[in-house]
């Protein structure tokens, strides 16, 4: 049963209605119902339009959750290639190579395995740069370990002083 107030929400009259309906004003006398007529309307309407709007996504979320329009078809992932000047074809070409290969059906994704540390390339430094430790002091109190080229300090520690002599910054 719903509510049926006993006196108006703007006058203060006392409401007596033989007959309450779907669409009476549960807040408004009979006078005052016909100039608020929009207050009460608006958040019926926008209860049955949020009603319509969560029936019509049920049911497409119904509609589509098991049926698929077709076989799953999932495109092979282009491999990661690292490059080595002295093995096989370009990295351009084997991407041409593998854009023409026909779509494999429900492949899983390929994972990379690391190589052994010796197989890794080495990381080649110029011989006439020396390089050294940044050696500024951080907020723990200890030496900064960033790499820099030259006896100098890192982005972070410009103007800073190093704590420790240049000899022990220096990397051998």
């Amino acid at each position: 049963m719903l509510f049926r107030p006993k006196y108006c929400a703007n006058c203060g009259e006392k409401i007596d209605r033989a007959d309450w309906g779907l669409f009476t004003s549960r807040r408004f006398c009979v006078v005052c119902e016909s100039e608020y007529k929009g207050q009460d309307l608006v958040p019926r309407i926008a209860v049955v339009t949020a009603l319509f709007i969560g029936v019509l996504g049920f049911t497409s979320y119904l509609r589509s959750g098991g049926a698929t329009n077709g076989p799953l078809v999932l495109r092979q992932p282009a491999k990661l290639v690292e490059q080595h000047p002295q093995e096989g074809p370009s990295p351009q070409a084997q991407i041409k190579a593998e854009a023409a290969m026909p779509p494999a059906t429900l492949t899983l994704p390929q994972t990379r395995v690391a190589e052994p540390a010796s197989k890794q390339p080495v990381k080649q430094t110029v011989a006439g740069e020396p390089e050294y430790y940044c050696g500024a002091e951080t907020r723990k109190g200890t030496p900064c370990t960033r790499r820099v080229k030259g006896n100098t300090r890192c982005f972070q520690h410009k103007g800073m002083p190093a704590m420790l002599p240049a000899d022990k910054l220096h990397i051998s």
